[in-house]
């Protein structure tokens, strides 16, 4: 068991194509002692974005701060603090805060990635 500061986990821009203005940080992975789950935080800044992608993992989001528009075949919802969204297996995504006056924080929770 451990206890750390989210700010203690090294923070890297998010390197999807398209991607702008985001940062993320892995806080819980195989490289800290996880079998089975990863947890990250997210941070896209005022105009930034994670366009449209998909994944075979399935994501469970909660979000900590903001709002960003939804991307994907849920047009029109936005995400805002407090919710949580669920991203099921393979489903076209992401996150939109390109008119945003602050940054959308969010935990995203996956199964452990072979590369993490």
């Amino acid at each position: 068991m451990y206890i750390v500061n989210y700010k203690e986990r090294d923070e890297a821009p998010v390197e999807l194509n398209g991607s702008k203005n985001v940062m993320m940080r892995w806080l819980i992975g195989k490289r800290t002692g996880a079998k089975r789950y990863a947890m990250r935080h997210f941070e896209i800044k005022p105009g930034g974005i994670i366009p449209i992608h998909s994944h075979p993992e399935e994501h469970e989001i909660f979000v900590l701060e903001g709002e960003a528009k939804v991307l994907g075949d849920v047009a029109g919802l936005v995400a805002k603090k407090d919710d949580v969204v669920f991203v099921p297996s393979d489903l076209p995504h992401g996150y939109d805060n390109t008119k945003g006056s602050k940054s959308f924080r969010f935990i995203c929770v996956i199964p452990l990635l072979e590369n993490e």
